[in-house]
């Protein structure tokens, strides 16, 4: 499943995570997107996880911005549906034109080759990354040009992949729902970042749809 590095190049941040998450007894590193970990037993359950999004994929990623964060609404967050987001005082913050391609070098790991276009600004940013299973659990690692963006996933039901990450310094915190069909996925999902106050509903949403060419 795709693994979203978000930046919007059109407001006053800019999101930019550089970490390691190295596991123990000397095991490959979870931000290296080279070297497949060796498989282990718990990750078994997960083989083939990721092969439908083998292949290409176009589409286009929109950020909205809510000017007016409230409430938390626990049900939204944990299950965001583009109908009830667009009744949020939200307005378009930045469009995306994405292009993904996807390859399975074994059931537990696949490489990801990703091109976003932003047409406002006429600027093309190219990344790098992986899906992988290590340690039991299940990872999107993306390197852009200036960031490297772990997230930390889980299933929900066949076709539907939950990512997400949580980090306090700087505050970047964010969610998607990642559903793949035969021939389109759909992401939709939250993020806060900077100075934004997690008590209250999150500043951004994202919505995304993209179709195999």
């Amino acid at each position: 499943m795709q693994c979203l590095s978000l930046k919007s190049l059109g407001s006053s941040f800019v999101f930019c995570i550089l970490f390691s998450i190295v596991s123990c007894h000397k095991s490959v590193p979870v931000n290296d997107i080279t070297m497949p970990p060796k498989i282990k037993a718990e990750d078994e359950k997960y083989t083939n996880v990721f092969s439908p999004l083998d292949g290409e994929w176009k589409g286009v990623f929109r950020i909205y911005l809510d000017t007016l964060p409230g409430t938390i609404d626990q049900a939204l967050l944990n299950k965001p549906e583009w109908r009830k987001i667009q009744h949020l005082p939200i307005q378009l913050s930045d469009t995306i034109l994405v292009e993904q391609k996807y390859h399975s070098s074994s059931p537990y790991f696949q490489t990801v080759n990703i091109t976003d276009y932003y047409p406002g600004k006429d600027l093309s940013i190219n990344s790098e990354g992986v899906n992988k299973i290590q340690n039991g659990k299940m990872w999107c690692v993306v390197h852009k040009p200036d960031e490297t963006i772990i997230h930390e996933g889980k299933m929900e039901g066949q076709e539907t992949i939950i990512w997400h990450r949580n980090v306090k310094k700087p505050l970047s915190k964010e969610y998607f729902r990642e559903t793949v069909l035969e021939n389109t996925y759909e992401i939709i999902g939250w993020g806060y970042y900077g100075q934004a106050d997690t008590t209250k509903m999150p500043p951004y949403w994202f919505f995304g749809k993209y179709y195999r060419p």
